[in-house]
């Protein structure tokens, strides 16, 4: 815990996330954990004392988009005080900031507290010792736009780390072993989050999929037969606690209690209120019947899964070191649409795969065709220093590259419209957000009163359960509300209602 005292300035934090949506979800746990720490979020860059940036190394482009923002923020912030973490960090970043090594994330706040506690003076904590170059605008997400979207959807880790090295993939050096979170943990950070306003929950991890947690119990014998059963006292009753190393309890059933990713949102779906609980990507191998009958069972769920392709062509996936086939990929998918009403299923694709050719591109195609995705993220292959897929032959032109990558996605787009054609007329439910559109008109007017709704726009945005946009115009305030909709037409990747 920081100890400040009474005549200790506060300090104010300012957060900038890069990469993917699992970093946001770092990014709110570390904002939650200053803030029981006692420290303040800042609103703005200017009021900030600390920068935090959580940093991201899946990509070379990612790296170099890290490198460059941390030089940005201590040239225009030369006086203040930075600290960088998470996956992007480098032993070079030290004469720039404070650095925490990303499997020492948890401890961050300790190194805070010795910034608050031996730095009041206003000499800079680091010095640049580069040449002058030139800059950009500081790239940051701003804490008031984070927040209204964060309480609206939580993005909640659950696993971190990944096993599976598939070639292209650097993650598994950056991130580690995997390991997944205590399941009280979750249900009681969830609890908190409901009563704070979160009407979704997103369960994140960096391979979601192979969430395991192993914790030794003290169980009573009914507990030890049916663990869910007990429904009065919950789950965080204490016959269920965690046993200590040096406990000396005697005569009690003991056994070591595993629970998978099924076992884990059984219990938030018995604990915790939320309206809405969504997985984040998962891989097809992860996806067992278990949780395929849980989403069938039960309206809380959210009939949206993006299930990891990465290519179409058996050939280029064994290459990749993936551990499944297009024919089991289909086959998963059949089963889903037939035991989940209303299911969509949205996917990644990676174009110019080393060796990739134009038969194997075409497999790809044919296979989306079949597939009929709701959204394809398409990416075109990158090296990244350290894989395997980096040092095979046979490496892609870069304008053969970006030429799939245009045809999958005009296809994809193809397959988008006529999937939503099918709703236009029908009812759905959206939880809604502020759009970006309303959030920046809100801006530019100097609107203080509430950021969430412009007075100039009331445009609102936000998804149905499975996972399709829909932007309505409304006298009301609609943020965090989930609405009933009468589908009107399509417009872009979405609807309007």
């Amino acid at each position: 815990m920081l100890n400040q005292s009474s005549n200790s300035k506060i300090q104010k934090i300012f957060f900038i996330t890069l990469g993917c949506r699992l970093n946001q979800a770092e990014t709110n746990l570390l904002k939650n954990n200053a803030l029981e720490q006692g420290l303040t979020i800042a609103q703005s860059e200017n009021t900030a004392d600390i920068f935090i940036l959580n940093s991201c190394s899946i990509t070379d482009k990612a790296q170099r988009k890290t490198n460059k923002l941390l030089r940005n923020i201590t040239d225009k912030y030369p006086k203040k005080k930075v600290v960088i973490t998470g996956c992007g960090v480098r032993d070079e970043h030290k004469k720039y900031a404070v650095v925490v090594k990303n499997e020492e994330k948890d401890d961050l706040f300790l190194k805070i507290g010795w910034i608050s506690q031996n730095h009041h003076s206003d000499s800079p904590l680091c010095h640049s010792e580069r040449s002058e170059e030139s800059r950009d605008p500081l790239l940051a997400l701003k804490d008031d736009e984070l927040s209204a979207h964060s309480r609206t959807r939580l993005m909640y880790k659950v696993q971190e780390g990944c096993n599976n090295l598939c070639a292209y993939c650097i993650v598994p050096y950056l991130r580690g072993r995997e390991r997944s979170t205590n399941p009280e943990t979750v249900v009681k950070d969830l609890q908190k989050a409901e009563k704070e306003g979160y009407k979704e929950v997103v369960l994140c991890g960096v391979n979601v999929g192979q969430y395991n947690y192993t914790a030794p119990v003290i169980l009573s014998e009914a507990q030890a037969k049916n663990p869910f059963k007990n429904k009065e006292k919950g789950f965080l009753h204490s016959s269920f606690q965690e046993v200590g190393r040096n406990d000396s309890s005697v005569n009690t059933p003991r056994q070591a209690k595993k629970f998978n990713l099924a076992d884990l949102i059984k219990i938030i779906l018995n604990e915790s209120p939320f309206p809405r609980i969504r997985l984040s990507s998962i891989n097809p191998d992860d996806l067992s019947n278990d949780l395929i009958n849980l989403w069938a069972q039960n309206d809380r769920l959210c009939p949206h899964f993006h299930i990891s392709l990465q290519s179409g062509s058996d050939s280029v996936l064994k290459r990749m070191g993936r551990k499944y086939d297009t024919e089991q990929y289909s086959g998963l998918v059949s089963k889903i649409r037939e035991q989940i009403p209303d299911v969509q299923i949205t996917t990644d694709v990676i174009v110019g795969f080393p060796g990739e050719t134009e038969e194997e591109f075409a497999e790809t195609i044919n296979f989306v065709k079949k597939m009929k995705f709701l959204k394809v993220h398409v990416f075109r292959y990158s090296p990244r220093e350290g894989t395997r897929a980096a040092k095979m032959s046979d490496q892609i032109q870069e304008s053969i590259k970006k030429d799939r990558a245009v045809k999958l996605q005009k296809l994809e787009a193809e397959i988008r419209q006529k999937i939503l054609q099918g709703y236009v007329g029908k009812e759905v439910e959206v939880l809604f957000e502020p759009s970006p559109l309303s959030f920046r008109s809100a801006s530019r007017s100097g609107e203080s009163k509430n950021p969430l709704v412009s007075e100039q726009s009331n445009y609102y945005s936000g998804y149905t359960k499975n996972y399709i946009k829909v932007s309505k115009n409304s006298n009301s305030d609609l943020t965090n509300k989930i609405v009933g909709i009468s589908i009107i037409d399509i417009s872009g990747d979405g609807f309007t209602g």
